[in-house]
């Protein structure tokens, strides 16, 4: 009987939450920039 969910470490979730935070936080910023500009054509 192997448990391997309770040997998952907590951290893991907290920096995988925190990449997922960042890489929104720096597409946001991409998209937000892309927007104000508005159109170029």
């Amino acid at each position: 009987m192997h448990h391997e969910e309770e040997f998952t470490p907590k951290g893991t979730w907290a920096l995988a939450l925190l990449f997922v935070l960042l890489l929104v936080l720096i597409w946001g910023s991409i998209y937000y920039m892309l927007v104000s500009q508005g159109p170029t054509v």
